[in-house]
């Protein structure tokens, strides 16, 4: 006996005349533009070169606002003692 072949004219066939997939993402409550969506918005994670260079960034800010070391709390001193003789 030989196998029947699955054709299309069998009978659970069902028909696939939903929308084309342009007319899918043109639709925003569709499946296919919320996940494309989604998927543009979801949060990248930073390579860590880029994590470094914000953090380099940061600190450098903040450094040339006030440094903290040994030498510039001298020059600070010096400059309130030679203010507090000038008044």
């Amino acid at each position: 006996m030989a196998r029947l072949k699955k054709s299309r004219k069998a009978k659970g066939f069902i028909p696939n005349e939903g929308p084309t997939r342009n007319e899918r993402l043109a639709d925003p409550d569709s499946y296919d533009s919320r996940r494309r969506k989604a998927k543009q918005e979801k949060k990248k994670n930073q390579s860590v070169y880029e994590k470094q260079r914000q953090a380099d960034d940061g600190s450098s800010s903040q450094t040339q606002s006030e440094r903290k070391t040994r030498l510039a709390d001298k020059i600070r001193e010096l400059n309130q003692s030679k203010e507090e003789s000038a008044k």
